[in-house]
């Protein structure tokens, strides 16, 4: 609830119109000034004038090399360069209570009248001057970061400010100045004993980690480590994974030829089933091993004293030990049988008899033949060997590695403890520059010992009070009240219920204003022969046709004219929210400006509750719309004649306990279509929206309906509940009709705020354009033409 409240008030705020609403709460606004403007005179001549004294103060650092070496050279002699943080550090000293204090105790201060009377007050001297004391650094513009600091002081007596301004910058020179003896000499002390601390821990650091490289069997290549046992380590690793897989290899194909020979035991084999399973790799080896065993005579060699005899037998040799290999393979894809196979078996068997053929005579009587099988279990001795051998080799290395990687962990120990000792090394260098840095910025007192104050603007007693200023004090009221005007405008804004415009009131109808009826002044309004007309005073369209008020009528009659353009026969229903709004009045006038047009029109009144049609257009009555929804009569003889031509009226007739039951009856809606086809155009007055039922009871029957509202008497919220009843039949009203306009008394409703132009032509231009009446009017003549009721 809380919520929705809130967004309700942020909605009206935002719905404000700043302008309207200035025009409209404009003595708010006057209002707020005058109090604003007078509360500033007031404040003005009450308050006590407060005087401000000023002084600037050079700060130069005179000795700025004197914090890093102890000495001071004639380039630093007179420098100027300071840093901000020590400038700040001055402005602090300058406001602090220290110098405050010292102030106090060489001078008088304690008898100027402003700090005598805080003391009998109970408050410190101190704080009391700190409270009215500021310092602030650098210049104005372009010298905002000059070394300079500005001290002002303000006190109800111009001579007393400048006093203590001058009492204070006496304080703190003389504590500049007398930290300015001892340091320089405090400060080279200091220097030096640091230096030589310092000096000893990096040397015996120094030693330290010097000593600890000599002793690790290590290299360094700058700063990278050359591990020795760690290369030696790698180097056993790769020889030793080497073995491993030679020795795998050599173990595989020793399974794989027992195997073989397992499988064939004593069978005969051919020996070229036996070469095959060698590969050319090891048919080699087994070359130069047969060469070797049999000597010179059975070797190659021999065969090469016999040059084309040997080319020729080597070059089937090679061929005879690829197809050997090529034989082994296609066993492997395609099995023993295929026919590649047989195709490679010839090719041997052609190139073995071929070697044969061709061999030496000499080698052949010597030469022992060696069969296939015999080959075979040559190189499986071979093959027993190579294992052997490299399982001694893997155990060899294993052990030598394993004492390569016990001394590789101590030198990654060693390089460990190498770099803490460098680490150490490293802190102590760090430690000395810190230390060195640190006594070139000295603490409070020895940044003293190089500073310059220069007083560049004494304190001088001000000829004009710093506050208040009437300009000034002046310009804040203004301001003040005129926000303090608006905030009541706005409050008064959003408490207002009335409507703020003619767009406000349009906008929460849903439907365009076509009229602004202003209220008129029967006693003065001239009417032709009153005494021989029936008509009421009010209805002004019959008495004044060219009046400006009839014509304001008229303009309402176009509106309608135009929004119901199509319909041949119009019925429309007026109502309004409460009681009093005048809206029989102006159908009235509206119903007689239709009938002025030649259409015949039929008023109604269907407020059976409290008519007033009967009496405004002098008929009796006797009959009307009540005995018409009870049968006790046609609709022909329910209507009556007018005075004015074409105009006729259905008064309330016979009073009745049960009005919304009669027009709720079937029969209402028989008799707006019997009078939709007799008539032109068919008008209905109907209750108040508020009072009673009966007008939703209507509204659906007629083609549209006209809210005449009273702005000066009804508020925003009648209307939104007005509105709200038609809403919920589904009703939209096609116009409104703001009625009783007092252009006197209408700005305090907050309605009203039009130019000329809007709504407002017709009483501005009608004196220009408004028809002549005829010199002299013969009211019975003037009469109009009573037509006979044809239904």
């Amino acid at each position: 609830m809380t919520s929705s409240a809130t967004t309700t008030g942020q909605n009206a705020i935002a719905a404000v119109d700043v302008f309207k609403m200035s025009s409209r709460r404009w003595p708010c606004l006057v209002l707020g000034a005058i109090v604003g403007i007078a509360f500033a005179a007031l404040y003005q001549y009450s308050t006590t004038p407060t005087y401000q004294s000023r002084i600037e103060i050079l700060i130069g650092q005179r000795s700025s090399e004197l914090a890093i070496s102890g000495t001071m050279s004639n380039a630093h002699a007179s420098g100027d360069v300071i840093h901000e943080d020590q400038l700040a550090t001055h402005m602090q000293l300058l406001m602090s209570r220290r110098i405050i204090g010292n102030a106090f105790k060489g001078s008088n201060l304690k008898e100027i009248a402003s700090i005598s009377k805080a003391i009998s007050e109970g408050q410190n001297p101190v704080d009391f001057i700190i409270e009215h004391l500021e310092v602030v650094r650098g210049g104005e513009g372009s010298a905002e970061n000059a070394m300079v600091l500005s001290a002002t002081y303000i006190d109800p007596s111009p001579n007393d400010a400048a006093v203590i301004l001058g009492a204070l910058f006496e304080s703190y020179q003389e504590y500049v100045e007398s930290h300015s003896k001892n340091t320089s000499e405090e400060a080279a002390k200091l220097i030096d004993s640091a230096r030589i601390e310092n000096e000893i821990e990096l040397v015996q650091a120094d030693k330290e980690y010097r000593a600890f490289i000599q002793s690790v069997p290590a290299l360094l290549e700058g700063e990278r480590v050359r591990d020795i046992h760690k290369n030696r380590l790698d180097t056993l690793e790769t020889e030793l994974n080497e073995v491993r897989a030679r020795f795998v290899e050599a173990k595989s194909r020793l399974s794989v030829i027992k195997t073989y020979l397992d499988k064939n035991g004593d069978e005969v084999v051919d020996d070229m089933d036996n070469l095959a399973l060698l590969s050319q790799k090891e048919t080699e080896r087994l070359k130069l091993f047969l060469d070797v065993s049999r000597g010179g005579t059975q070797s190659e060699a021999f065969a090469a004293e016999q040059p084309v005899r040997a080319e020729a037998a080597r070059t089937q040799y090679n061929r005879l030990l690829d197809l050997l290999q090529k034989q082994q393979t296609l066993i492997d894809l395609y099995g023993g049988n295929h026919p590649l196979i047989e195709v490679n078996r010839l090719e041997i068997k052609v190139i073995q008899d071929f070697i044969a053929a061709n061999a030496p005579a000499e080698a052949a009587s010597t030469v022992k033949k060696l069969d296939g099988k015999g080959m075979l279990s040559t190189f499986t001795r071979l093959l027993q060997n190579d294992v052997a051998e490299f399982e001694i080799r893997e155990k060899l290395l294993v052990e030598k590695s394993s004492l390569e990687l016990i001394a590789a962990k101590e030198v990654e120990n060693s390089f460990l403890e190498g770099n803490a000792k460098k680490a150490k090394l490293l802190r102590a260098q760090a430690r000395y520059d810190e230390v060195i840095r640190r006594l070139q910025e000295l603490n409070l007192a020895g940044s003293y010992a190089g500073f310059s104050t220069d007083l560049l603007a004494s304190p001088e007693p001000p000829s004009s009070p710093n506050w208040p200023k009437l300009p000034i004090v002046a310009v804040i009221g203004l301001l003040a009240g005129l926000f303090l005007g608006a905030a009541v405008g706005l409050t008064a804004e959003l408490l207002d219920s009335t409507f703020q415009d003619v767009d406000d009131l349009e906008a929460t109808l849903g439907a365009a204003a076509v009229a602004h009826v202003p209220r008129f002044d029967f006693r003065n309004l001239k009417i032709p022969g009153p005494d021989k007309t029936v008509l009421s005073r009010s209805l002004v369209v019959a008495h004044c046709p060219r009046s400006s008020e009839a014509e304001v009528y008229r303009v309402a009659r176009t509106s309608l004219l135009i929004k119901l353009t199509g319909n041949a026969h119009i019925v429309l229903m007026m109502t309004s929210p409460h009681p009093g709004d005048g809206k029989s009045t102006t159908i009235s006038n509206l119903a007689i400006s239709f009938a002025q047009t030649g259409r015949r029109v039929l008023l109604i009144d269907s407020d059976l509750r409290r008519p007033v049609i009967a009496s405004l257009f002098g008929v009796e009555g006797k009959l009307g719309l009540a005995d018409v929804l009870q049968r006790k009569c046609e609709l022909s003889k329910a209507v009556s004649k007018t005075e004015v031509s074409n105009l006729f009226v259905m008064t309330h007739g016979t009073d009745t306990s049960v009005p919304a039951e009669l027009l709720q009856s079937n029969l209402m809606r028989q008799v707006i279509q019997a009078a939709r086809k007799s008539f032109d155009v068919v008008l209905i007055d109907a209750p108040p929206l508020l009072a009673v039922a009966d007008p939703a009871i209507v509204a659906p029957m007629v083609d549209g309906v006209v809210i005449t509202v009273r702005v000066c008497k009804n508020g925003r919220r009648p209307v939104e509940r007005s509105i709200k009843i038609l809403r919920e039949i589904g009703v939209t009203p096609i116009a409104v009709v703001v009625n009783g306009v007092d252009r006197k008394r209408v700005a305090s409703y907050g309605y009203g705020h039009q130019r000329p132009e809007e709504y407002g032509y017709v009483a501005q231009y009608h004196r220009k354009y408004a028809a002549k009446e005829p010199p002299s009017v013969d009211v019975e003549h003037a009469q109009p033409h009573r037509n006979e009721v044809i239904l």
